[in-house]
């Protein structure tokens, strides 16, 4: 906070890794990860200074959550954050 609407005009990217790299789908294997990127605008909403968004995770134990903000435009992360999932 506080979230202005230019805080959410870059697109986010969430990337998931399973626990178990065999739970990823097929297409995504070569990778390691399933990409779950967004556009806020999509799924988000602004309420008063603060920022929502709520995203759907994959049905399987999420071994590592990848988050965060990229400009494709200047090839550039804005921010990023890397959490543990529930092995």
């Amino acid at each position: 906070q506080p979230c202005a609407p230019a805080d959410v005009q870059a697109k986010f990217i969430m990337h998931i890794t399973p626990a178990d790299p065999a739970d990823l789908p097929p297409h995504r294997q070569r990778y390691g990860f399933d990409n779950f990127d967004f556009y806020f605008g999509r799924i988000g909403v602004r309420l008063a200074d603060q920022c929502i968004a709520t995203a759907h995770l994959p049905n399987y134990p999420i071994g590592r959550i990848y988050i965060g903000q990229w400009i494709s435009g200047d090839n550039r992360t804005v921010w990023d954050a890397e959490f543990a999932g529930s092995r």
